[in-house]
Parts: structure tokens; sequence; C-alpha cells
């Protein structure tokens, strides 16, 4: 399932950031809008910290019409929508043309443990593909579902509409723009970090804690470099702000649940949808308390 999932959008930079209060949820109003809407900052994972939110999310989703993530998870067959090319390098391609031996004798040995069986796919998967797979596996497992998921399927509950601010294929798109060198590099560097699992305990404490400035922070530190930010992030942020923009004005109310790193910086969804007129506020979060993560299938 695309949707990013390492939590990558958590690293591209944010040089020039403002420092944004302690929030993850923003409420949009503006000129031409009867009720306001939303959008809160997610994180791709099924770690417990990341759902303390999750009851204040609902209580905001009764009143919306629509949940708009990134792409519609609540489906079963999302994920079917990648093919064997989006997710496979070129025929003519695979990881030990990435790499020396030793290089690559170190990621096979790393993906071995993790994938089980299918570690043998992993020598013609792409590079940014495996890293969502091993960082997924790396993080907790406490739910079900990552919670960018669980939200959209508890509107489905609820009765609302859901949809995607973008499709597959611009996300693919996306991934195509960064050169195959380059994600080989950034999967063996994950690699010689034991999978970054300190990397994304930290980061997921820092989503909780609902730091923007600190996953910024973060990002700075990862210093993943271009084209990565451009493709990943930046451009997309335009065309999101651009299609929230289009979709307020159709008269309908949105919570729109997009990955935490396109709302912060001078280019995130924050500062463009301000560029387009509206108030973007943040929401206090509630008080920390026992949450309740799906455990089901």
């Amino acid at each position: 399932m695309l949707r990013l999932p390492l939590p990558l959008l958590l690293f591209p930079l944010l040089a020039g950031a403002q420092a944004p209060p302690k929030a993850l949820l923003w409420k949009i109003d503006g000129p031409g809008l009867e009720r306001p809407s939303y959008v809160v900052g997610t994180i791709h994972s099924r770690d417990a910290r990341a759902f303390r939110q999750v009851p204040q999310l609902l209580r905001v989703l009764q009143g919306q019409d629509v949940l708009a993530g990134e792409l519609d998870l609540s489906t079963a067959g999302t994920g079917l929508q990648l093919s064997a090319r989006d997710l496979m390098m070129p025929p003519d391609t695979q990881l030990a043309d990435l790499y020396t031996k030793r290089q690559l004798k170190r990621v096979e040995n790393a993906v071995q443990g993790p994938l089980g069986p299918m570690a043998k796919m992993a020598g013609r998967m792409k590079p940014f593909f495996l890293m969502g797979v091993l960082s997924e596996l790396a993080m907790n497992a406490d739910s079900a579902m990552v919670l960018d998921q669980y939200l959209q399927v508890k509107a489905r509950e609820m009765g609302k509409e859901t949809m995607g601010v973008e499709t597959v294929g611009e996300q693919l798109a996306a991934v195509r723009g960064i050169p195959l060198r380059q994600q080989a590099d950034m999967l063996y560097d994950m690699v010689r970090k034991d999978l970054n699992r300190k990397e994304l305990d930290k980061m997921v404490r820092t989503y909780a804690d609902q730091d923007l400035e600190a996953l910024g922070r973060l990002a700075e530190k990862a210093d993943l470099g271009e084209p990565f930010g451009s493709h990943l992030l930046t451009g997309r942020n335009a065309v999101m702000a651009a299609r929230m923009d289009s979709l307020m004005r159709g008269g309908r109310t949105f919570l729109f649940a997009l990955g935490a790193l396109h709302l912060p910086m001078d280019g995130g969804v924050l500062a463009l949808l301000r560029g387009r007129g509206y108030t973007v506020t943040p929401v206090a979060a509630d008080r920390p308390g026992a949450v309740e993560v799906p455990t089901g299938p």
C-alpha cells in the first residue's frame, strides 16, 4: 500500500521553517466557508502512541462531511492498485547492480529476518518500497491498522464519505522521480543504522507529543537532500493545498488527514492555505488518556 509507508514523510528537509505551536490538528476558516474544515497531521504507524489523539479526532469527524486522506485507504482493495511494475525495478536491474558485494551481503542479511520467505523478492524490489516494508516492521505493531487507515475506516463506520486528495498514480510518479541509485543509498544507510529503530522510536514519541518543530529538527538531521524533498514533499504540498481549496469551496466540510510533515514550514500546507486567504489555527489537544487501538483483523 503506497501512502509512503515509512513514515518517510516525516523526514524531508524543513530548512527555513518557522516554529509552529505544539498541535497536530488545525482548524480552517475562510471567506466563502459556512462551516470550518480541519486538517490533522498523521503518521503511518501501528504504534499505540500514535493513537493518543484519536478520541478528539473522532469527535471532530462527527461534525464533518468527509474524511480525506492522501489516498483512500478505507477499502480492502487499495493495496491491489500497485502492480509488480510499480514495486519492482526494471527487468535489467536488481539490487546487486547497485551495491558492492560487501554492501549487498549486508543488505541481504538485514532483510532476511524481517521478511522471511519474502526476502527472495527483495533483490528485485525498488529500494524505496523495501525501505517502507522494513520501516513498518521495525516499529511497534500494537494496532491491526496504521493510524491513517484506522481513521478512514472509522469514518466509514460513521457513514461519512472517504476520499483521497491524491491518486495512487501521482504518488507513484513522485517515487519514480527519485533515482534508483539514491534509493539504494538510503536503504543502505538504513541498514547500517539497524533499520533506524532508535530514530523511528524517537519520531513516534515526538509525534505523540504533537511537536511539529521537533519533527522538523529530526528531518533536518536526516538531511536526505534532493530530489527526495522536492518530489515527495514540496511539490505534493502545492497540489494538496490547491485540491483542499477546491474541495472546501464545494460546500462540504472535511477532516483532511495528511502526513504530519506536509503541514509545517514555508512551503507546507498550512502556509499555502493561508496564502489562499484561509485562517488556519491550532486546536489544543485533549489531555492524553487511555486509548484503545484496533487489535482485530
